[in-house]
């Protein structure tokens, strides 16, 4: 250990009176700082990751759109062989209304092959009621309309049959085979699944939309495996979107929010460090016998610099350690009884976790020192520049 660490050292250990109280105040300034960045950090990475996973659950990967003269069978022949893909769910939508009595619902009906094993796997583990025949809806949409499995609604393609005159609409009254809930609001309160061949036969030759829903092995490289779809589709015919293109704007708007407090929980760290320079300021009034004894016996002015830079430094870091520790504790109880529950019918999650991240960690405790340094550096440059005759001739 050096010779200018050893005397800040002792100058922190041996603290008395108004000095002791001063430290103990910067100490905890930094502590109480660093845990509030931390865990607010961790509460905000923790919505975010949450958030991704219930988006993950029940949207595709990555979905893959025809437009014009495009064959949707294309897509499934020219993408299983891509290792990442899992699976792929083609599909046709169409805009239509439910009706029950005097309640209605504008949907989406996505027409697809109730017997392919993807639809089973994807879909059936959120059925919640009944069996996947007929006309299996979301529950937002049964809530609205009052329906329940067995009983029968009315279909209605507003632009179904064609006339002299214009469109009008065309019914159908079908029966609700299932009920199904993921959590998601554009799923439950717009989705409902019909079988393909009953729908084309309905709708016929109505507006609608292609394409095929993608479900790849490893969500999180859905931008690396959407080129690939992309390369082995060859055309343009095919617009493939991802589910992070998808949801861009929300998780841009997150991320900058996140980085926004970050810098305002920073200023904590800032005001905090106010306490470290007026520790310093007074341990320099202290200490200045000792400051003429060391630039006697030869120590330059910035051995003196160090030497407080030193003391700032150590509390800054110690500080730093107790709240990133302390905040790492918390964490874990927080996520072990799930404390912070939140309305689920709002935010998709029951609870809120606690997620502290290694990058956040990096840089509270890089910007805590960097502070500190800040803080230090005023009252060792003056305490650098005391005159040694001075100094003795007062003494």
């Amino acid at each position: 250990m050096s010779l200018h660490l050893r005397i800040a050292l002792r100058y922190l250990i041996s603290v008395k009176g108004s000095t002791l109280l001063i430290t103990l105040i910067s100490f905890f300034g930094v502590f109480l700082s660093v845990c509030a960045i931390l865990l607010t950090l961790g509460v905000f990475t923790g919505f975010q990751d949450s958030l991704k996973e219930k988006i993950l659950a029940s949207a595709p990967h990555l979905i893959v759109s025809a437009v014009g003269d495009a064959d949707p069978k294309e897509i499934e022949e020219r993408v299983r062989g891509i290792p990442e893909v899992k699976e792929v769910l083609p599909f046709t939508l169409y805009s239509a209304i439910l009706a029950k009595e005097e309640r209605l619902q504008p949907i989406t009906v996505k027409a697809v092959d109730y017997r392919d094993r993807a639809f089973k796997d994807l879909i059936g583990k959120y059925l919640v009621k009944g069996k996947l025949e007929d006309l299996v809806i979301g529950k937002g949409v049964a809530d609205v309309l009052g329906v329940r499995v067995g009983e029968t609604a009315v279909l209605v393609f507003p632009t179904g049959i064609r006339t002299p005159t214009g469109f009008i609409p065309k019914t159908k009254e079908v029966r609700i085979g299932g009920i199904f809930e993921t959590g998601a609001y554009d799923r439950d309160f717009v989705i409902v699944f019909m079988k393909e061949r009953e729908a084309r036969k309905f709708f016929r030759r109505g507006f609608k939309f292609e394409g095929a829903e993608i479900y790849i092995r490893d969500p999180y490289r859905a931008q690396e495996v959407k080129e690939e779809v992309e390369k082995a589709l060859r055309s343009n015919l095919y617009i493939v979107r991802s589910w992070i293109d998808l949801n861009k704007p929300l998780f841009n708007a997150l991320q900058l929010e996140k980085l926004a407090l970050f810098l305002i929980l920073l200023l904590m760290v800032f005001v905090a460090s106010f306490n470290i320079t007026s520790l310093l300021f007074v341990k320099a009034k202290e200490k200045i016998r000792d400051i003429a004894v060391l630039k006697t016996f030869g120590m330059e002015s910035s051995g003196i610099r160090r030497i407080f830079v030193s003391v700032g430094l150590t509390i800054g870091f110690l500080g730093a350690l107790a709240g990133i520790v302390t905040s790492f504790l918390i964490a874990y109880f927080i996520n072990e009884y799930k404390l912070i529950r939140v309305p689920e019918e709002v935010y998709m999650m029951s609870y809120i976790p606690v997620h502290i991240k290694t990058l956040d960690l990096i840089a509270t405790f890089a910007g805590t020192l960097a502070l500190s340094f800040i803080s230090s550096l005023i009252p060792a440059v003056r305490a650098s520049k005391e005159n040694i005759v001075n100094i003795l001739r007062n003494e």
